[in-house]
């Protein structure tokens, strides 16, 4: 598993979004799609705890070391649905169709919009793969490769977990800590739906991260390029 320079990437990352933003504010036509940029900060959360975790899993072992790099694993976990989550905001075009159709066609407003939610998508899909690498790399230190990749699979399920609760039950990632009544949701979310619900967006999650990770180490790549005349 190859190490990447993670302060490019996090740059990489940085332009993206502003630069999403900034289509956003070219193409906006009104105030209602502002959600989204709520939704990119909060998609931004897991991916600065994965980089905590893995710059400070790098200095030398100690009990402080291994403590910290466990709570800031454990707040990753629990903010990590935030990143795939916008994928679901598509479905405000479909809650809004009527103000898209014009004379029996789709406007020109409608597709201005399908693509700004799609750039706020892709970042969100980016930070959730790139804090899922750093996250993996330390697993794959401490628990060798056939273990990391099981903690990944179940880190892509419960993700799809977690998007069920902040969808359907309108949960955020601080109600684990601050809600009283989380559990009584917990009981309610489970049910066959849900888990089908869960298994289909936690195996997109892991097959985005899967091909995130193919990509960077190169799986299936020649090591010397063959050039006809």
């Amino acid at each position: 598993m190859k190490t990447i320079n993670h302060w490019v990437l996090q740059l990489l990352l940085a332009l993206l979004s502003l630069s999403t933003i900034g289509i956003y504010l070219i193409f906006k036509n009104q105030t209602y799609f502002e959600f989204l940029n709520w939704n990119l900060f909060l998609a931004w959360i897991p991916n600065i705890f994965a980089l905590l975790a893995y710059l400070l899993h790098s200095r030398r072992p100690s009990v402080v070391v291994h403590l910290f790099t466990f709570i800031f694993g454990l707040a990753w976990l629990l903010f990590l649905p935030n990143a795939p989550y916008i994928i679901t905001d598509f479905i405000h075009l479909t809650l809004l169709k009527d103000l898209y159709i014009t004379k029996k066609a789709w406007s020109m407003s409608f597709w201005n919009d399908f693509f700004t939610i799609f750039l706020y998508a892709w970042n969100g899909l980016l930070l959730g793969c790139s804090s899922m690498y750093m996250i993996h790399l330390i697993l794959m230190k401490y628990w060798g490769h056939i273990l990391s990749w099981f903690l990944m699979i179940l880190t892509s399920l419960l993700s799809g977990y977690g998007i069920l609760l902040g969808r359907e039950y309108r949960l955020n990632s601080w109600d684990a800590l601050l809600s009283l009544d989380i559990v009584d949701t917990l009981q309610k979310s489970i049910h066959k739906e849900a888990i089908i619900f869960c298994a289909l967006v936690g195996f997109v999650i892991l097959a985005m991260y899967t091909t995130f990770y193919l990509l960077i180490n190169g799986i299936g790549s020649s090591k010397a390029a063959v050039y006809k005349r």
